[in-house]
């Protein structure tokens, strides 16, 4: 029991370290205050968002009667919210473990390794479902106005669910890290399926969170099929409801069904650890090797191609640098779907010489969140001085990292600006000087961010977590973008009239595109410079 609580506290802290943004190099203490801070973060934002969801929901549902509702509702949030923050860390913490082979070759059985490494997958989970139910159940008192002793029993059950809800994330997270482990080893393109991946669930939540009004809705329409579908496919839901308005019976099938498969997972594959460790260890390799002519390429499409296979193989890089591009291509998408009820506002608007300037600074806007190239040379970190002793010149490094930022953002902003000239019904001349704009402000981008992190460069991070989300020059090169477009508002607030939108488009695209010439011009001067000494 002791070898098994030893492990766990191990597995716990390095859990928690992994979403914390403290480096590896500090002290212990630093160490513990990250881990402590990422436990906080995630108590903050389970109690934040399940009660603003929570007291919205129960308040629509109370006026029906059907306040009970709140209860199944927000624990599968729960469960999706926690299987999000633990599907990828099962992977790499139960199968894909640095010190697994130091660990098991410890006089400790593999049983208790690969318990310690669950339990320790179920604490986090429980941190955030335990927590989120608990403003659920104060929205559920505060509007079913229950008595003293009935409020008593209700809080018991909830203390009692919410101790076995995390166990249903948990073997989802457990099945679901064992296939990507199972993938990672056999697929040649395995970062770029769990950056898909992340984006997916990512947007899911985001589209769910949207559709919050639309769900109370449909559950008001169709309350008498969502009961059935609470005791046929979702029983276990259907238990718990049944369980927290009151069946103990109900509440008792709940907790058995939830750890009865939790159990039967837990023993299967822990008996069963060193193998599994070994199958995922195995790498499938071909053998129909073929001797064919290999292709010589120059060094700017070597360089181009290593800078994409870091931009899209990371998933972190990606998400913080490019939601701006998907979310602006996610917009322009649905105004072409509802093209009808868009021209109905943009009439009631003004007509779509009014509505041009806002759409020029919404795109400009989500350009300047794309700005990959603030952060792609403190990316490099220890290994910079392969690329500064290699036979490359710096403009081809600066070319190479700039033109992914160009594609990554140019490419989305152009055919949004043509599906919103066809969706919104905008005059040629207005859709052409905003593509111009645009295509100016995504060549101006990528040639600040490299000055900005030549300026301040941070190479000595130990991931690419703090790099991208804590360094200065990230700060600045996507909230620097944004002044800029800020600028831009205020100078059309000021002027725009006079000179009319196409007019104005055009100057402030010539004054980017000489922005994005002067800087160019710096980067390969004094900006070469600066490089070699980093």
């Amino acid at each position: 029991m002791r070898k098994l609580w030893v492990l766990l506290k191990l597995n716990f802290r390095a859990m928690l370290r992994a979403f914390s943004f403290r480096s590896g190099a500090g002290s212990s203490k630093k160490k513990a205050a990250g881990g402590l801070g990422a436990l906080l973060l995630m108590a903050f934002l389970a109690l934040y968002l399940s009660g603003v969801y929570s007291f919205l929901l129960a308040s629509m549902l109370a006026e029906v009667g059907i306040v009970e509702m709140v209860l199944p509702l927000m624990a599968l949030m729960a469960c999706v919210m926690s299987l999000m923050f633990t599907l990828f860390a099962a992977s790499g913490l139960v199968f894909g473990g640095k010190d697994s082979d130091i660990v098991l070759a410890l006089p400790v059985p593999a049983f208790t390794v690969m318990l310690s490494k669950i339990l320790a997958l179920y604490l986090e989970n429980l941190v955030f479902c335990g927590l989120w139910m608990l403003p659920t159940g104060a929205a559920y008192l505060v509007y079913a106005g229950l008595g003293a002793g009935q409020a008593a029993g209700f809080c018991v059950r909830l203390l009692a669910a919410a101790l076995f809800l995390p166990l249903l994330p948990s073997v989802l997270a457990l099945l679901g890290g064992w296939v990507i482990a199972y993938f990672s080893g056999r697929m040649k393109h395995k970062s770029l399926v769990g950056t898909v991946l992340s984006i997916v669930l990512t947007g899911a939540v985001l589209v769910g969170s949207l559709q919050i009004n639309a769900l109370a809705a449909a559950l008001l329409q169709n309350i008498e099929g969502v009961r059935r579908t609470l005791h046929t496919w979702l029983l276990l839901l259907g238990l718990l409801l049944d369980g927290l308005v009151g069946s103990w019976g109900a509440l008792l099938g709940f907790l058995l069904i939830s750890l009865a498969p939790f159990l039967v997972l837990v023993w299967g594959m822990s008996t069963q650890y060193k193998r599994i460790l070994s199958s995922l260890a195995s790498h499938v390799t071909r053998s129909d090797y073929r001797l064919r002519e290999v292709k010589a390429g120059g060094r700017f499409a070597a360089l181009f191609k290593k800078e994409c296979g870091r931009y899209f193989g990371t998933t972190i890089y990606l998400l913080n640098t490019g939601i701006g591009a998907v979310m602006l291509l996610g917009f322009s998408v649905y105004v072409l779907f509802v093209r009808g009820q868009a021209a109905l506002l943009v009439a009631q608007m003004g007509g779509a010489q009014a509505v041009a300037p806002m759409l020029a600074a919404v795109v400009c806007l989500m350009q300047a969140t794309v700005n990959p190239a603030c952060v792609s040379i403190s990316l490099e970190g220890r290994t910079l001085w392969i690329l500064k002793e290699a036979p490359v010149p710096p403009r081809e490094l600066f070319g190479a990292k700039a033109l992914v930022n160009v594609l990554v953002s140019d490419v989305p902003a152009t055919l949004s600006v043509l599906l919103l000239w066809f969706g919104l019904g905008l005059s040629a001349p207005d859709a052409l000087a905003l593509l111009a704009l645009c295509v100016c402000m995504g060549l101006f981008i990528p040639v600040a961010g490299l000055a900005v992190n030549l300026w301040l460069p941070r190479l000595d991070c130990e991931n690419d977590t703090i790099v991208v989300k804590q360094s200065a020059s990230s700060m600045i090169g996507i909230f620097g973008g944004m002044l800029v477009v800020g600028l831009g508002a205020l100078l059309w607030a000021v002027c725009g009239k006079l000179l009319g939108f196409v007019w104005f488009s055009l100057a402030a695209a010539a004054v980017l595109l000489a922005g994005a010439a002067l800087g160019w011009h710096w980067l390969c001067g004094s900006g070469a410079r600066i490089l070699q000494k980093l």
